[in-house]
């Protein structure tokens, strides 16, 4: 598997891996000699030392380690024995103490763990978030519905108000025509009447002559 080499500036992660494991080892020797010169060490140097007690304590919270090398060049320069001895604890605890197949071992242990972890984690969130998905589909098709059902009845009361008013209409209309029609029956009514007092007066014209026409046979029928 190719890795780029300017990952680590220029560094292989063997190389990486092989300084950090370096300021580990400074890191346990310094706590192997601290419990020694307190005297709760195991061998022949399990001896109280008070004076590089300190020494050792004070450097480690005054100094970084993030560089080993540098660390102990600057305890070397305040006790240079007990630099000497860090370091050849820290040389036989690499060599001999230190399991680097349990390394290994954890090291893919703990890397598979998490891989399966994480895939766990993100199947449940996407589980829930099609959950939720499909839980706010069906609340807004209920809701949906439900409106449909709410406007079906006013829907249906419209209709019927609807027929309702063209019923009406019709009605309205049908009381309408004889008002209308009654001015027209009175209308036909006086001009009837008119008619008649017509045919009263040429009667009575007529009436009036004929007594005239007698009066005037009778006189040609005198003079001849």
């Amino acid at each position: 598997m190719y890795v780029p080499s300017d990952s680590f500036g220029g560094l292989s992660p063997e190389r990486k891996a092989s300084q950090a494991l370096q300021s580990l080892f400074t890191f346990i020797s310094a706590k192997i000699v601290l419990a020694q010169l307190e005297g709760s060490g195991r061998g022949a140097l399990a001896s109280y030392n008070q004076e590089q007690y300190k020494a050792l304590f004070s450097h480690l919270q005054e100094a970084s380690l993030s560089d080993p090398h540098a660390w102990l060049e600057q305890l070397m320069r305040k006790d240079k024995a007990l630099a000497l001895r860090l370091m050849e604890v820290r040389a036989a605890y690499s060599k001999t103490d230190f399991e680097w197949d349990q390394l290994q071992r954890l090291s893919v242990e703990a890397l598979n763990k998490s891989n399966l972890q994480l895939m766990r984690e993100a199947a449940t969130a996407s589980l829930q978030a099609t959950t939720a998905a499909t839980a706010e589909v069906a609340v807004t098709g209920e809701t949906a519905e439900s409106t449909l059902e709410q406007e079906q009845p006013v829907t249906a009361v419209t209709a019927q108000e609807q027929q309702q008013g063209q019923q009406e209409v019709p009605e309205q209309e049908q009381q309408a025509q004889p008002a209308n029609t009654a001015p027209a029956a009175e209308a036909s009514s006086n001009s009837a009447e008119c008619e008649d007092t017509s045919k009263e007066a040429a009667v009575s014209d007529s009436g009036t002559q004929t007594p005239s026409s007698n009066s005037q046979e009778l006189q040609q029928q005198q003079e001849q």
